[in-house]
């Protein structure tokens, strides 16, 4: 099955494959491909091990996950980099490493995620922890402009 192919069945699996040359061929040289594997529910902590202990492990799963979809996968990659949620804490200061400013699990997703308005007056909340969640979708900044609005007029 072709990459593309692969890519696509995989972000059934709540996971999102995009390749960067598919759009800018300069990325690479000449027959080679760029992928990035974004995996969403992976832990901060292990019950056993560190990060650091097990980033081969998760790498192996991942790639076996693809595996599946793209018999060649191990020949194709020259190399991998796997970061798991206290390396992007680390790295970009998201706390936790979530991109989505907190779990996007049922408890915590649609109506459960924080109001644009807070309790202090003039302080509004417009980032992927409020409602509707984590996205680029615009909604969460047009919900805290319009409590701005309704309180302001």
């Amino acid at each position: 099955m072709p990459l593309r192919a692969a890519a696509n069945c995989l972000s059934i699996y709540g996971a999102n494959c995009t390749s960067r040359v598919s759009n800018d061929r300069t990325v690479t040289t000449g027959g080679q491909h760029t992928m990035s594997v974004f995996a969403q529910y992976v832990p901060y902590k292990f019950a056993r091990g560190t990060w650091d202990e097990r980033r081969e492990e998760v790498r192996q799963l991942a790639l076996n996950s693809l595996a599946r979809f793209c018999s060649n996968i191990d020949s194709a990659i020259i190399d991998t980099q796997v970061l798991g949620p206290p390396d992007i804490e680390r790295k970009v200061g998201l706390t936790g490493g979530h991109i989505f400013q907190g779990e996007c699990l049922p408890p915590y997703m649609w109506s459960r995620r924080l109001s644009a308005r807070t309790p202090m007056p003039g302080v509004y909340l417009c980032g992927a922890c409020t409602h509707p969640g984590g996205s680029v979708i615009g909604i969460n900044g047009r919900n805290a402009a319009m409590a701005v609005l309704r309180d302001t007029a």
